[in-house]
């Protein structure tokens, strides 16, 4: 027998990593259709919810760093067509080499885990702080940290946690979808450091005062390192 060294279709490749795409963090509403070569995200219904958006948001991301580790990069085009309202965006996968930290990332979508159990007292280092941040900017959002101790508690009160542990934070932007990003991205870089990551309820009001005026705050995320 003759062995071909030939590269797989894009729409192969494509359906080869959407489980993993399903993985991320998200609330449903949404179906893929793979046809003329791409992957095609459709919602259920037009007027979806911030909820399904931001899930969504996360899935392409989910899809992107996938499609990176396998030696594919993404090439996305968002926006719904006038022929149909339900559509997000279509995702072409072309040739593209993955750097060391996109394979990590992508390892980490299989073994991330989301709990709001007890953190342990261990400090997050600045610097890992920095490359959660940067993870976030990528994706167009902003990464603040809640550093006044009374909003901490009073954010906290909602959560399962009995513990006042882990570091509090608030991805910011105007654009639902690229929150969603950004919090896939913060989660996946996070276990690969280590941090277990959950998103907790959000009071409005509270996370306002934490990132300004000019930003809407999308997600409430709480990071620490496991209790063990």
């Amino acid at each position: 027998m003759t062995m071909t060294n030939v590269a797989p279709r894009g729409d192969t490749v494509l359906r080869s990593v959407l489980h993993l795409a399903d993985l991320a963090p998200h609330a449903g509403g949404y179906q893929w259709r793979l046809t003329d070569g791409a992957a095609h995200l459709h919602l259920d219904t037009p007027d979806s919810p911030p909820t399904v958006l931001l899930g969504v948001g996360a899935v392409l991301h989910h899809l992107r760093v996938a499609l990176a580790a396998s030696g594919w990069g993404a090439l996305v085009r968002r926006g719904t067509m006038p022929s149909d309202p339900t559509h997000v965006a279509s995702i072409h996968a072309v040739r593209q080499q993955p750097t060391p930290e996109q394979v990590a990332m992508a390892a980490a979508i299989s073994i991330r885990t989301s709990d709001d159990a007890d953190y342990s007292e261990a400090a997050v280092p600045w610097t890992v702080l920095r490359r959660l941040s940067s993870q976030a900017a990528s994706e167009g959002a902003e990464l603040h940290l809640v550093v006044d101790h009374e909003t901490r508690v009073r954010m906290l009160r909602r959560s399962k946690s009995l513990r006042n542990a882990g570091v509090l934070a608030v991805i910011a932007t105007n654009d639902v979808l690229a929150a969603g990003a950004a919090f896939s991205a913060v989660l996946l870089m996070g276990t690969v450091w280590g941090l277990l990551g959950c998103r907790l309820p959000m009071r409005p009001q509270l996370a306002r005062a934490v990132v300004g005026p000019d930003l809407t705050p999308q997600v409430l995320l709480r990071l620490g390192y496991p209790r063990t």
